[in-house]
């Protein structure tokens, strides 16, 4: 019998979530605690999403399979057995034909980049802090770019293990995420209606390659504030090399929000 797992996970202390020997992964913390709490020698996952290190998950989906009794007090029992890190939310019954990667129709990521002067301690891990000026119009001129099939060798790492390379896109676009207000500006309570201190980057495609989200941040960040072209964004596109792109944002600003089925 097929099982779904519906996750969510602070990737800050992991090597990303596929097993790595000798390294901390979500998978081998969730297999882990599914061996132990079924009483077996061991489980194997398969997840809709493989997240790189220090990525976070707020609706990862994995599935297993295992015909045997599934306890009611499975989601307690593998809480108490991952770290506090991982938040294992729901274990349901499948069809038959599940498999959380293969049966996935869509994956939206959120990506967060901290924009206020200073740095925000609450936004470790989080965020990913610019000190630079940027043009929010020429962001959102990108995020319109990418709307449709493209193909996105260039934000994807050389040394891949990709073959297809087209990918389609959805939705994208930048939204602001409001600060709570100041407390020392008024008496009443926070309602979250302060300054834009964050903007997000949302995106849903049908799938994304290896470090795809966070080159195409990188790459639009480069766009806002001047240090290249609009019109060079749309040429990589076309199917340009990874050298052509920009860098590569850090892993703790994105997070894997859903997956459609």
């Amino acid at each position: 019998m097929i099982w779904r797992l519906d996750i969510e996970y602070d990737g800050t202390p992991f090597r990303g979530w596929a097993r790595q020997e000798g390294e901390p992964t979500v998978q081998a913390e969730v297999e882990r605690a599914l061996a132990i709490a079924l009483r077996v020698d061991s489980v194997e996952t398969v997840v809709a999403g493989r997240t790189d290190a220090g990525v976070h998950a707020l609706g990862q989906v994995a599935s297993f399979r295992f015909d045997g009794s599934i306890p009611d007090t499975i989601v307690r029992s593998l809480n108490g057995l991952t770290s506090r890190e991982i938040a294992i939310r729901s274990v349901t019954a499948a069809a038959d034909d599940f498999d959380a990667r293969r049966s996935a129709r869509s994956r939206t990521y959120c990506y967060r980049l901290l924009l206020r002067r200073p740095d925000s301690p609450f936004a470790h891990g989080r965020a990913w802090w610019l000190s630079r000026e940027i043009d929010r119009g020429l962001l959102d001129r990108c995020a319109a770019a990418i709307l449709g099939e493209h193909d996105f060798t260039a934000f994807t790492p050389t040394d891949t293990y990709h073959s297809r390379f087209r990918r389609q896109i959805r939705s994208a676009r930048w939204v602001p995420e409001r600060a709570l207000d100041d407390p020392g500006e008024q008496a009443a309570p926070c309602t979250g209606t302060g300054p834009e201190d964050f903007l997000q980057f949302w995106v849903t495609g049908d799938s994304f390659m290896r470090s795809m989200v966070r080159i195409l941040v990188g790459t639009m960040i480069d766009v806002a504030d001047g240090s290249r072209s609009i019109e060079d964004f749309h040429r990589l596109l076309e199917g340009a090399e990874r050298p052509g792109a920009g860098m590569t944002a850090p892993a703790q600003g994105l997070f894997l929000v859903s997956v459609g089925y």
